[in-house]
């Protein structure tokens, strides 16, 4: 197979600004190069809708192994009794970590989107 040239220089242009620039979308975080190894690995092929051990569909032996330890990671991590790992959009994700981080009439400020928000 041949590599696409053009696309292959404005992924690079984009790692270049990624890299040089600071990212305050938080669903656009800067991830590490193992997960961005990972990512583009073959797990990246399957979908495994559900929980482990009670998917959709078949084959998800291995991607139930990976989302487990990633569990039991986080559980351990955080000190919790239960984890769920699963992303399921950026407004989700801040409501995560608004939860996590903010404590009832705390105040939080966003921007509109015209202004970086």
């Amino acid at each position: 197979m041949q590599r696409d040239e053009q696309i292959f220089e404005l992924i690079q242009a984009e790692k270049e600004r990624q890299l040089n620039g600071i990212e305050l979308i938080a669903s656009e975080n800067f991830v590490s190069e193992q997960v961005m190894e990972a990512a583009g690995s073959v797990l990246t092929n399957k979908y495994a809708e559900g929980y482990p051990g009670k998917r959709y569909y078949g084959g998800c032996a291995v991607v139930d192994e990976v989302e487990t330890i990633a569990i039991e990671r986080a559980k351990t991590l955080f000190g919790a009794e239960w984890a769920n790992v699963q992303p399921h959009s950026g407004s989700q994700a801040n409501t995560a970590v608004f939860a996590a981080c903010l404590k009832p009439g705390d105040k939080i400020l966003g921007f509109d989107l015209s202004h970086g928000g």
